[in-house]
């Protein structure tokens, strides 16, 4: 049967007529493509058969709008090929076949031959199937990065002063690489599977191809000098060089991690790392976001192995899934993150945050992931795991676990956001020293008494801890760097401070797209002691608060007076919870002796991050409490 753009963009798969497939013989689909010069039509057809059989096939993957300009692209003139490509060998009207068939995804794409990855088009091909002159540039780019020589030695970069940038020769090479980067197929959580299981994959962008060994090479050598010795030309790139190379590092590098670490049998992967790894990905329906990843999963611990349903509601779905995540890690961390999407459904329990119930922006995904690494630093629960015989989810989601209230917040500070609302920064930070009595001339020259309001002060700002190097943990603050802060603390209180917000500003007025605030805050950032992206990652979105034992902290901007401190076991940092006022007796948590709350989010409390709360007779007041 034949195959038409309808409209162009799209792609007809009209005229298929599928049969029952057989999941117990693990039945499959396989589609022939013809041969065929590029002006003929598409013609295929498709076949049965079992992976029990270990048939002979390639594997596409695509993102849907694509399909037909790859198949077009793929097609041999002499001889026909065969092909697993989702779209067409799943029934997806068939609710049942695409559960069963999700679930052998893994199995299929490790099975193939050979996994092609078609990224689309070249943007600027005149004429479509003709060369691409991008992948051309790309191609020397990349030849470039292999060189393996410092990024100041690269000829695609200059240094000027303080900033670097890419050359003028090379500025059309880095859009290219910006718009490649930039396919949908990057950011579609699917591909993930599609990238780590199979033997053997290569990339195809318009006519060009390059392997995946290539692409490999590039991250490598370009991580090793961006985290060491070009670790601060790195940091003063701007212009053209800022976004691919933001992208690479956030997207592209997990990937291969990934596919790294899959390679390697002994090693453990699990859906929860998967998720969190990957919570910039986007899908076109929630549960996916989860479901996508069940392939490359290979360990489940205590927990009972997740599988693909499209029967039950997303809701449901994801609830299933943090769940079993939960269950496989002994505990709460996974609920970590913000709870402040405008587009939220209500229908979705306070416990999910915003990561796990829909696709997240990337400049809050980048946030969030900073956050979690800072909080492997601690052990709130001082090493406890939850008792699975107290924990439990209830039909109507509600999470029933094991935590240890520690205080309640009786004051709330004005909210900060240094990425978007750099001029109002100064005016926060003196409103929080004030909630202390501090002002603004009360920062010592050295380090203050340890235990002092001064100290838990500037080190709730750091959320007690600081970067050793990119990507290799973190550790307590030293002396050098509370003078990095008291330094910064300056530079923002001056009366310069307005004018260098200013100056920020206008440098990068004419780039208008998505990463203009990242681009202001380094340029910003970039006259700021090196601390400071730190301290950006720390206040991002938050308020101070002070509690009823007079501790010092940090919470979501959401947090109100009156909110309670708790520690979930399992999870390294507290969370602030908010009290229930209407309890709806449900038998499987017993919901009338079983406090009910509502969970506004994780958040930093000095003086507990470290397992404090359980010292003592902190482990026998450990309670039972149900999450909303």
């Amino acid at each position: 049967m034949a195959i038409q753009p309808d409209p162009p963009s799209e792609t007809s798969f009209e005229g298929f007529k599928y049969g029952t497939l057989d999941a117990d013989k693990r039945e499959i689909r396989l589609v022939t493509l013809e041969e065929g010069i590029w002006s003929d039509e598409i013609r295929c057809s498709l076949r049965t058969l079992s992976l029990h059989d270990q048939p002979a096939y390639e594997a596409l993957s695509y993102v849907t709008e694509n399909l037909w300009l790859a198949m077009r692209r793929l097609r041999k003139s002499t001889e026909p090929r065969v092909f697993w490509i989702d779209a067409i060998c799943i029934n997806q009207s068939n609710n049942d076949e695409k559960s069963s068939q999700v679930s052998f995804m893994g199995e299929i794409y490790q099975g193939s031959q050979e996994t092609t990855l078609w990224l689309g088009e070249d943007p600027y091909t005149v004429e479509v199937g003709s060369k691409s002159a991008a992948g051309h540039r790309l191609a020397e780019l990349f030849e470039i990065l292999l060189s393996d020589k410092h990024m100041s030695e690269l000829p695609c970069f200059i240094e000027d002063g303080t900033r670097t940038d890419v050359s003028e020769d090379y500025l059309q090479h880095f859009d290219d690489l910006a718009m490649f980067l930039d396919k949908p197929w990057w950011k579609r959580i699917w591909v993930i599977q599609e990238m780590v299981l199979p033997p053997k994959i290569r990339f195809v962008y318009g006519s060009e191809q390059f392997s995946y060994d290539t692409l490999r090479a590039v991250l490598e050598i370009f991580r090793e000098h961006a985290a060491h010795c070009c670790k601060n030309f790195r940091l003063r790139l701007r212009g053209a060089g800022f976004d691919p190379l933001m992208v690479i590092e956030e997207r592209v590098s997990p990937m291969v991690y990934v596919r790294e670490r899959w390679r390697n049998s002994d090693e453990k992967i699990t859906l929860l790392q998967l998720r969190r790894m990957f919570s910039a990905s986007q899908a076109s329906v929630s549960r996916d976001l989860f479901y996508a990843l069940l392939g490359i999963v290979n360990s489940w611990g205590l927990a009972t192995p997740l599988q693909p349903d499209y029967n039950i509601s997303s809701r449901d779905a994801i609830i299933k899934a943090v769940y079993a995540c939960m269950v496989e890690s002994g505990g709460a961390s996974f609920l970590q993150g913000e709870r402040i999407s405008e587009d939220r459904s209500p229908d979705f329990p306070s416990w999910l945050p915003d990561l796990h119930v829909r696709s997240t922006p990337s400049r809050r995904v980048w946030g969030e992931q900073q956050r979690l690494k800072i909080a492997e630093r601690f052990s709130a629960t001082a090493g406890l795991k939850q008792d699975t015989t107290q924990f439990s989810l209830a039909s109507d989601g509600t999470l029933r676990l094991q935590a240890l209230k520690v205080d309640k917040v009786i004051r709330v500070g004005d909210a900060t956001d240094p990425l978007d609302e750099f001029d109002k920064v100064p005016d926060v930070f003196r409103q929080w020293m004030g909630m202390i009595g501090m002002g603004v001339q009360d920062w010592p020259e050295s380090p203050p008494t340890r235990g002092s309001q001064q100290d838990s002060f500037w080190r709730t700002i750091l959320n007690d801890s600081i970067e050793v190097e990119q990507g290799a943990g973190y550790v307590r603050p030293s002396d050098g760097d509370y003078h990095q802060l008291l330094d910064l603390w300056k530079m923002i209180t001056a009366t310069v401070w307005p004018l260098l917000v200013s100056m920020a500003r206008s440098s990068v007025e004419t780039r208008k797209s998505d990463s203009e605030p990242f681009e202001m805050m380094n340029t910003l950032l970039n006259l700021a002691p090196s601390i400071a992206y730190h301290v950006l990652v720390c206040l991002w979105g938050r308020r101070m608060i002070i509690t009823e034992k007079g501790l010092i902290g940090l919470a979501p901007r959401t947090v109100q007076e009156g909110d309670e401190v708790h520690i979930l076991l399992g999870s390294e940092v507290p969370f602030i919870l908010r009290p229930g006022h209407v309890n709806v007796y449900s038998s499987e948590v017993d919901r009338y002796s079983t406090p009910v709350y509502t969970v506004i989010g994780n958040g930093y409390l000095h003086g507990v991050m470290c397992g404090e709360a359980f010292e003592g007779d902190g482990q026998n007041e450990i309670t039972v409490i149900a999450l909303h």
